[in-house]
C-alpha cells in the first residue's frame, strides 16, 4: 500500500453514520443471474446459445433447488439501454465485477464464450449483489463440441454459486462468529454447505443515496417501489482482506457456527461506518499450496533470504505438524509449496528472523501461486511498523476526543431530566476515563516522537504526529471543563439537599451547567433552549437575556440557502460512508463552507470543525480494506489520496477562518 497515500488520507477525520441491524434474509430466495457474453463467431450461432441457455438453466436449477430462481441472460438480445453492471462488464470485462457499487441482491454469474484455435473457449466470474462479493478467480475451460459447451459451463458456474449469510458477533470472542443464511427458511441448507467450508468477508456500509429497486423477479425484471415509498438508504460493501470465516457447525434452523480467520487483531470492527458484515461462501478445493512474496511495490522475490513460510489449514494456533507444516522454497518458480494438500484453506505464517511474523488466511481456490504481500527488507519493515502504530495512535487520539464528547453530551441530558447525581457520576467517570486516555496518549506520543528521529519515515508522518497532539491537548483542555463542570454539579447535588438553599437557584446553576457542555460540544440549538429555560426560571436577569440573543443571532440562518449549507455539512455529509461518495461530496461541501463564510457563519463551521477532529481515520479504514494490486483499487487509492487532501486543506481553510 502507498505510505505517503494512507498519510494523507489519514489526516482527514470525517464523521460516521450510525450502526444499523442488517437483514439477514431469511424468506428470500437467491436470484441467480447467468449473463452470457459470446464473441461473434460463424460456429456461435443462435442455436448454440439457445442450448446453452437450455442446458444451463436445467443443470443449475436442479441443484438451486427450493433456494431460488437460475434466470439466462444473452447480452446479443438486450436493448441499448442495459443496467450499468452489464454495460461495465461489457466496456470492462471481468475486472469491471470488482468496482464498488449499491447493493441489489441479485448473483449475476457471467459467462463469456469465444471459439478460437479450434475450440470454444468458457471463462466464468460471479458478482453477488447481497454482500458485494466476486468470485475470488476467473474459471476457464476449453471444449471441442458446441454440445459440450452446457455441462462445461454448468459445472463452472456452479463452483462458484455460494451461499451467502449475514455475519454475528459472539458476545466476549472474536475468534468464533455465527452466520445466519440468506434464504436458509427456504429449505435444509446442509445440501449447500458443511462443516469445513470457508466464506470471505464483506464490510457493509450506508451510503447517502436511496437504495436500489432490487432486481428479484424470474424475468429479471427490476420491481418498482409502491407509488409514494420512500426507499431507504443504500447500502455498499468493501471486502475484508485476509479474513475468512470457516464452518464448525451446520445448525437445523440453517445457522452456522464458524471460527474467524484473520490477519487483524480486531478481524471486523464496527468503525468506519461499517453497519454489519456479510459473507460469500467460496468454491474452495483440497490441493497443494504454492505461495509468492512480493514486497510493497510489487516485484515478486526470488530468493528465500532469511524468510520462513508455514501453512495448515486449521488454525494459527499450535496443534499442526510442525515438520509438515513447513512451506520449502523452489528456486526456480521462486515459490514456497507445502508438502501436503490442505482443506480449503491455507493457514499461511511469514516470518522474518525470530520476531517478526504476518498471518495471511487465504482460500485454496485452485493450484495457481497465491501471492502475499511481505516486506523481506528490514528497515522497510521497521518503517511500516513505525508508520502503522502512528496511525494507530492517531486513531485512538481521535477516539479518546469522541468518548469525550459523547460524555459531554450525556451529562447534559442528565441535568436535563433533572437526574443531577448520574450527571456527577458520569462526569467524573468520563474525567477519570480521558485523563487515563491522555496520560497513555502523551506516552506513545512522546515514544513515536522519539522514534521518528531514527526512522526514515515517510512525508507527511510529522503531520500526523502533530495531528496526534493537537487531539491530546484538545482532550486534556476540555477534560479540565468536564473536571470543573463535576465539580459544579457536585454542589448543586449538595444544595439540592439542603432544605436552605432555593430549589428554583439549584436548578438554574443545573441548567446555566448544561448550557457550558452544550456550547463546548456546539450543539447550539440545545444550547439556545437552556438559555431560554434559564431565562424562565432568572427573568429579572439581564446578562442571561442577552447571551440568549447574542447566541440567537449568531445561529440564525440568514437565508435558504444558508440553511441549506448548514443542513447539507452538519447532517447529510456526516452520513457519507464511501471513497466514490467522498469524492462526489467534494464540490457539493466546498460550495457550502463558502455559503457560510460568506454569511460569517463561524459556528456551523466550529461544529463541521469537531466532526473533521473527532471521529478520525474513516478514510484511512476505507483505504485499508483495498489491494493495491487490485486495477479497480488502484484507482479508489487514487480518489482517496486526492480527497484525504482535499479535506487537509479545507481543515486549515476552517480552523484559519473561524479563529
Amino acid at each position: 500500500m502507498v505510505r505517503s497515500l494512507l498519510i494523507a488520507v489519514a489526516v482527514a477525520a470525517l464523521a460516521q453514520p450510525a450502526r444499523a441491524q442488517l437483514d439477514a434474509e431469511p424468506k428470500q430466495p437467491y436470484l441467480w443471474r447467468v449473463v452470457l457474453s459470446a464473441k461473434p463467431h460463424p460456429l456461435i450461432t443462435p442455436e448454440v446459445r439457445e442450448r446453452v441457455k437450455r442446458d444451463v438453466v436445467a443443470a443449475l436449477q436442479t441443484g438451486i433447488g427450493t433456494f431460488g430462481t437460475v434466470e439466462f441472460i444473452d447480452l446479443a438480445d438486450l436493448p441499448a439501454d442495459k443496467e450499468p453492471l452489464l454495460q461495465q462488464f461489457i466496456e470492462k470485462g471481468f475486472a469491471a465485477l470488482d468496482a464498488p457499487r449499491d447493493l441489489t441482491g441479485a448473483k449475476s454469474h457471467f459467462l463469456k464464450l469465444e471459439y478460437r484455435d479450434g475450440q470454444f473457449h468458457i471463462e466464468t466470474r460471479q458478482y453477488d449483489g447481497f454482500t458485494g462479493l466476486s468470485s475470488p478467480l476467473v474459471r476457464a475451460q476449453a471444449v471441442r463440441g458446441a454440445d459440450q459447451i452446457g455441462r462445461a459451463a454448468g459445472l463452472l458456474l456452479e463452483r462458484d454459486f455460494g451461499l451467502a449469510g449475514t455475519v454475528e458477533a459472539l458476545r466476549d470472542r472474536t475468534d468464533l462468529v455465527k452466520v445466519f443464511v440468506r434464504g436458509s427458511a427456504l429449505g435444509p441448507v446442509s445440501a449447500q454447505v458443511a462443516v469445513g467450508d470457508v466464506f470471505a468477508v464483506a464490510a457493509v456500509r450506508k451510503t447517502n443515496r436511496p437504495a436500489p429497486p432490487p432486481v428479484r423477479t424470474a424475468t429479471g425484471k427490476i420491481v418498482a417501489p409502491p407509488p409514494g415509498a420512500v426507499p431507504p438508504p443504500g447500502l455498499t460493501s468493501t471486502p475484508r482482506d485476509f479474513t475468512l470465516l470457516k464452518v464448525n457447525e451446520v445448525a437445523a434452523d440453517g445457522t452456522l457456527r464458524c471460527t474467524v480467520l484473520s490477519r487483524y487483531e480486531k478481524p471486523m470492527p464496527l468503525a468506519g461506518g461499517i453497519i454489519g458484515y456479510r459473507c460469500l461462501k467460496l468454491g474452495t478445493v483440497k490441493a497443494p499450496v504454492a505461495i509468492q512474496l512480493k514486497n510493497t511495490d510489487g516485484a515478486i522475490y526470488k530468493t528465500a533470504s532469511a524468510v520462513s513460510v508455514r501453512a495448515t489449514d486449521t488454525d494459527f494456533g499450535p496443534g499442526g505438524d510442525a515438520v509438515k507444516d513447513v512451506c520449502g522454497f523452489d528456486t526456480a518458480s521462486a515459490q514456497f509449496r507445502s508438502q501436503r494438500a490442505l482443506n480449503n484453506v491455507a493457514c499461511v505464517t511469514v516470518a522474518l528472523g525470530a520476531t517478526q511474523a504476518k498471518q495471511f488466511p487465504v482460500p485454496i481456490l485452485s493450484a495457481a501461486p497465491i501471492v502475499l504481500p511481505f516486506e523481506i527488507d528490514a528497515a522497510k519493515e521497521e518503517r511500516a511498523a513505525f508508520e502503522r502504530a502512528v496511525l494507530a495512535a492517531l486513531a485512538q487520539s481521535a477516539d479518546a476526543r469522541a468518548a469525550q464528547n459523547v460524555c459531554f453530551d450525556a451529562v447534559a441530558k442528565f441535568i436535563e431530566k433533572q437526574r443531577n447525581p448520574e450527571a456527577l457520576a458520569r462526569a467524573r467517570g468520563g474525567y477519570d476515563a480521558a485523563d487515563a486516555a491522555e496520560k497513555v496518549l502523551t506516552d506513545e506520543l512522546a515514544r513515536l516522537t522519539e522514534q521518528a528521529g531514527r526512522v526514515q519515515k515517510a512525508d507527511g508522518i510529522d503531520a500526523l504526529l502533530a495531528k496526534i497532539k493537537q487531539n491530546v491537548d484538545t482532550v486534556r483542555a476540555y477534560n479540565e471543563q468536564l473536571k470543573k463542570s463535576a465539580e459544579q454539579i457536585a454542589l448543586i447535588v449538595k444544595r439540592e439537599s439542603d432544605p436552605n438553599f432555593a430549589a428554583k437557584e439549584a436548578q438554574a446553576q443545573a441548567v446555566n451547567t448544561r448550557f457550558e457542555l452544550l456550547l463546548s460540544s456546539h450543539e447550539y440549538d440545545q444550547a439556545i433552549a437552556a438559555l431560554e429555560q434559564l431565562v424562565t426560571l432568572l427573568p429579572e436577569n439581564a446578562d442571561v437575556k442577552a447571551r440568549r440573543d447574542k447566541l440567537v443571532a449568531e445561529w440564525k440562518t440568514k437565508d435558504e440557502a444558508h440553511a441549506k449549507a448548514r443542513d447539507y455539512l452538519l447532517r447529510t455529509w456526516p452520513a457519507v460512508a464511501t471513497i466514490p461518495d467522498f469524492k462526489d461530496s467534494l464540490t457539493q461541501i466546498r460550495a457550502q463552507v463558502d455559503v457560510c463564510k460568506k454569511n460569517g457563519d463561524k459556528l456551523t463551521l466550529r461544529k463541521l470543525l469537531v466532526i473533521f477532529g473527532t471521529t478520525g481515520g474513516k478514510l484511512s479504514e476505507l483505504v485499508g480494506a483495498l489491494d493495491q494490486s487490485s486495477e479497480a483499487d488502484k484507482k479508489l487509492l487514487a480518489d482517496a489520496n486526492a480527497v484525504g487532501k482535499a479535506l487537509a486543506a479545507l481543515e486549515i481553510e476552517l480552523l484559519q477562518f473561524v479563529n
